[in-house]
């Protein structure tokens, strides 16, 4: 991972390296050239055009900061990629370890880059930092310092930096030379008797960082992004090959890949593939042979290097002995004899792999040429489990991970192009999404049991339960279509600190519910946007806090487009009344907006009308929670399906009546005679009464 190999999309705007340090006394036109500057929390102003380069680390960036009022003046800051999670969980912690030798974190939030517009994530610093012990990630030091120098200068500040992060319960994972830095402008301690200073390493995942040579083999072998959160054990070992190269003389490595270094560690074993020849003497060799057993289980732990350093001399581990076979397995014409090898390669050639395993090439090579009783039954359990194996489509693939774990515990889950450790999945995957890789192998390896076998094949160096428990619940969620579900929800599961990846937030960091709704209020004060709900959103919103959203989730999922309507503006209301976010007019604006399919449920075209006002006069005020209470009256739907049924029964009633008519219009002479016969009928009926009346009335008067 060089500098050089970094994509395109570089964060920073100027090729310019760090310049000297800013004066107090600024002068003016300085100070108006920096009103464009990016500002952090008021009181940090981040110099986006005064990078400092001997800081960068990749994809990460370092920027020169100067603190305001109470804060120090003279900081830096590291911007961080979108596609690398940054451990802001993990920064609680850092905060509060009190060690001079370490980067002093100040402060850490989003700012917004003003090229871009985009938001990105920074942590901010005390400026301490001088030159690095070593800068090439590609080539391998061995600077032949002397022992006493390196004893005081370098390990003891890394001891005492050790023991304060086992007490705050916190991996570092860059501990190497090249994040090893001297205050001052001197590049080596014969010229200062000045301690170093260990680098940040929080801008991006555990180890991502870290060259493979000062991983242990089994970390080596995964991606950097996919190395898992680490142990103590991995970060003492990071520190004994860093003590190996400063005090080496010879670079016994030059020229080789970091696949040839690490079968060379795997043959030779670490302290003999990093001293080589070199005849180091002092107190550090027993130091070193300590920290560099390939084993964690062997390796010295805290208490071991605080015993050494208090002059107890300890006993001895011995290393156990890699299983070595009598003779070699051939795998496309390459010979091995050590199942860590073999495990290493059978991703890259998966029909030779199935092959051997079919006609039973593998299974007598277990059995024949290596002596190691737990390696052959754990093996014969995975062959009486490989019947139910599916023999289907991509079954070579399938079977080389299964193999690969079991042959090597250790071994990381190689699968296709992807190689992680069992608890780095999460951030391999939220690194695919951001890069816009191809996702089907991510899914296939959901759908499988990999991860978990792997998980249950290892030494429990530490508690993988709350891992598995959350591998059981994506496998469920893999295969569920509805939104919330699927490989979204997955991605906030596994990678509990990743920002929401919704397309909608390109420009922004998303990191809470409430950032979401913030975001949402910026979006639809610049655009009109149709749609603001996805399956990234859905599924952010109910793994940070399910009482926000799941209750409507029925609605969202709903096949009735005003349902979907109505549970995205519930869920934007119940937001915005359990954060108490206050006036939020653009969201309003965009939910009046979006209306259209709710108003046309209602029959009554008086009562949309009626709706349409009071949702124009609310939206003034930016009270989700009240639009939304508009439409949870019951009593509104009640009384318009009440009228809408007597206005049918009307129709009906008027549509009988005319059916009728017809019916007698069928035939129009009939229906005009019998019409007629019966008015005359009526109308004689009435005279005659009125004659009789009439002749009764004058006979009474004249009687």
């Amino acid at each position: 991972m060089t500098e050089e190999s970094a994509p395109e999309e570089e964060i920073e705007t100027s090729p310019e390296d760090s310049r000297e340090e800013v004066a107090n006394d600024t002068k003016p036109e300085e100070e108006e050239k920096r009103k464009s500057d990016v500002l952090l929390n008021k009181d940090i102003q981040i110099l986006y055009q005064e990078p400092m380069a001997h800081l960068h680390k990749g994809k990460i960036r370092a920027y020169r900061a100067v603190g305001r009022n109470k804060v120090v003046s003279d900081l830096v800051a590291f911007v961080c990629h979108k596609s690398l999670t940054p451990r802001r969980i993990a920064s609680i912690k850092y905060g509060k370890v009190a060690n001079p030798n370490i980067a002093k974190l100040v402060t850490s939030d989003t700012v917004v880059w003003p090229d871009t517009g985009e938001e990105h994530f920074c942590f901010v610093y005390e400026n301490t930092l001088g030159q690095p012990i070593w800068k090439s990630y590609e080539k391998h030091p061995a600077l032949g310092w002397k022992p006493d120098m390196v004893l005081e200068n370098i390990a003891h500040p890394i001891i005492s930096i050790l023991m304060d992060l086992r007490d705050k319960d916190l991996v570092h994972g860059e501990i190497w030379p090249g994040n090893m830095f001297f205050s001052s402008t001197v590049s080596s301690p014969q010229q200062t008797s000045e301690k170093i200073k260990l680098g940040e390493c929080l801008a991006a995942p555990a180890s991502s960082q870290l060259p493979a040579l000062y991983e242990p083999i089994e970390r080596a072998l995964a991606s950097p992004t996919g190395r898992g959160g680490g142990t103590f054990a991995d970060d003492l070992y990071s520190f004994g090959v860093s003590l190996a190269v400063i005090l080496r003389t010879t670079d016994t490595l030059q020229g080789l890949t970091d696949e040839e270094i690490i079968e060379r560690k795997i043959e030779k074993g670490s302290y003999a593939t990093l001293i080589g020849k070199d005849r180091l003497s002092g107190g550090l060799l027993e130091l070193l042979r300590g920290l560099l057993y390939d084993d964690p289980l062997q390796r010295w732990t805290l208490d071991d290097v605080q015993a050494w350093m208090d002059g107890r001399r300890l006993s001895p581990k011995q290393a156990p002995k890699r299983v070595k076979a009598t003779r070699p397995l051939l795998l496309n014409n390459k010979k091995y004899i050590r199942p860590e090898l073999l495990a290493k390669d059978m991703w890259r050639y998966t029909d030779e792999v199935a092959k051997i395993t079919e006609n039973g090439e593998l299974d007598q090579w277990i059995e024949r040429a290596i002596e190691d009783k737990i390696l052959k039954a754990r093996m014969d359990q995975l062959f009486k489990e490989m019947k139910s194996i599916d023999r289907g489509k991509g079954y070579p693939e399938r079977l080389a991970v299964i193999l690969s774990t079991t042959l090597y515990t250790e071994c990381p889950v190689r699968y296709k192009n992807l190689s992680f450790i069992p608890s780095g999945f999460g951030k391999i995957l939220s690194e695919a999404y951001v890069q816009k890789h191809d996702l089907q192998p991510y899914i296939e390896i959901l759908k499988q049991n990999f991860i978990i076998q792997s998980i249950r094949n290892r030494r429990k160096v530490v508690d993988s339960s709350s891992l598995i428990s959350k591998l059981d619940t994506c496998r469920s969620l893999i295969n569920q279509q509805s939104v919330g579900s699927g490989l979204e929800r997955c991605l906030y599961v596994l990678d509990s600190e990743c920002p929401c990846l919704s397309p909608v937030f390109d420009k922004y960091y998303v990191q809470t519910p409430e950032e979401l709704i913030l975001a949402f209020e910026k979006i639809c004060e610049n655009s009109k946007s149709q749609a603001l709900f996805d399956r990234h959103v859905v599924a952010f919103l109910s793994v940070k806090d399910r009482k926000n959203i799941d209750p409507y989730m029925g609605e969202i999922n709903s096949a009735e487009p005003h349902n979907r309507v109505l549970g995205q503006i519930r869920t934007l209301a119940t937001i915005q009344k359990r954060a108490s976010l206050g006036k939020l007019p653009a969201i309003a604006e965009w939910v009046a907006e979006n209306l259209e399919d709710v108003y046309e449920r209602f029959h009554d075209s008086k009562k949309r009308a009626d709706l349409r006002e009071q949702v124009e006069a609310i939206k003034k005020s930016g009270d989700i929670s009240k639009i939304a209470a508009l439409f949870d009256d019951p009593k509104l739907y009640q009384s318009d399906v009440h009228a809408f049924h007597q206005a049918m029964e009307e129709y009906q009633r008027i549509e009988y009546e005319k059916q009728l008519i017809e019916e007698k219009l069928k035939n129009r002479k009939d229906y005009g005679q019998k019409t007629g016969r019966q008015i005359a009928s009526v109308i004689s009926m009435f005279l005659s009464v009125f004659i009789i009346v009439v002749t009764a009335y004058v006979t009474l008067m004249k009687g």
